[in-house]
């Protein structure tokens, strides 16, 4: 198998790049006379960019660090290797399939956001009719960049050579990308696009996305489906990722949590058991 590069470096990267961006904001005003007035709002945008550029930048290192430990054990994983014909193929349908559904969210948040620029052009004063274009041009960018630009770098790191996918019980690199879980749901099951039906090995998990944290299916393809003993190894992996959650429920089920522990002791519970626990000895 190929060398696998660590899908979070460029995360990384983007965040510092970002970071120094905020910077950049902050120092506008010294160099633009004509917005000097403004030096609060820049510098106060400049510092919000920095700091959750370098959150993220830490965040993403985190997870460089994870997938690195995660390759170390890949002896250990299920590991299946793509024709490339194949795996571009299911690669394209599958993104030909966001960007339609991608495209109807576009035009509905476009027009929420004029309707309320409009609001804003006809309720401000005369002086300040102007913040109504700049919220239409600021939150217009960012919908296009969320729903339109960002969602192709799905197809990008999913073609990222090799075409490989790797899962663990608690891990898995799958269309490019490292995923993480402390819980996840796996399943076999037929993905049907409306022309070609693959068998999938899906993934349902919750993790950080751009909306927050939400629940999201990955699904890693079969190779060759007619291959008996490659099912059976599928079948075994996802007893074995839906075996690890149902141990990391239990344990989180046993764990108290850190207000239950502290009212038992200033309840006196604990003190209680102990002396409960003496007197039985005792006897």
């Amino acid at each position: 198998m190929l060398e696998i590069k660590n899908p979070e470096k460029q995360n990384i990267m983007l965040s510092l790049i970002v970071a120094v961006l905020g910077a950049v904001i902050i120092f506008i005003p010294f160099v633009i006379k004509a917005v000097s007035i403004y030096q609060f709002y820049f510098t106060y945008a400049g510092v919000v960019v920095i700091v959750f550029s370098l959150g993220y930048a830490i965040y993403y290192y985190r997870r460089y660090r994870e997938f690195e430990a995660f390759m170390e054990k890949k002896d250990e994983a299920l590991i299946w290797e793509y024709d490339e014909a194949q795996y571009v193929g299911f690669i394209g349908e599958l993104n030909e399939i966001q960007k339609n559904s991608e495209k109807k969210k576009i035009w509905i948040l476009l027009g929420i956001e004029l309707v309320i620029s409009i609001l804003l052009f006809i309720m401000l004063s005369e002086g300040m009719k102007w913040l109504g274009f700049v919220f239409f041009a600021f939150f217009a960018t960012l919908s296009v960049l969320f729903t339109l630009i960002l969602p192709q770098s799905f197809k990008y790191k999913a073609l990222v050579k090799p075409y490989v996918t790797i899962i663990q019980e608690d891990g898995a690199y799958i269309m490019g990308r490292f995923h993480r879980w402390s819980k996840a749901q796996a399943k076999l099951k037929n993905y049907d696009n409306g022309e070609k039906m693959y068998k999938v090995l899906a993934i349902n998990y919750e993790a950080l996305t751009r909306n927050g944290r939400l629940f999201q299916e990955w699904t890693a393809v079969i190779p060759n489906p007619d291959d008996s003993s490659m099912i059976a190894e599928a079948k075994t992996w996802v007893s074995r990722i839906n075996k690890f959650t149902r141990l990391q429920e239990k344990k989180m089920g046993e764990r108290k949590s850190r207000s239950e522990q502290l009212f038992e002791k200033l309840v006196g519970k604990n003190k209680k058991l102990d002396k409960a626990t003496e007197s039985k000895t005792q006897k």
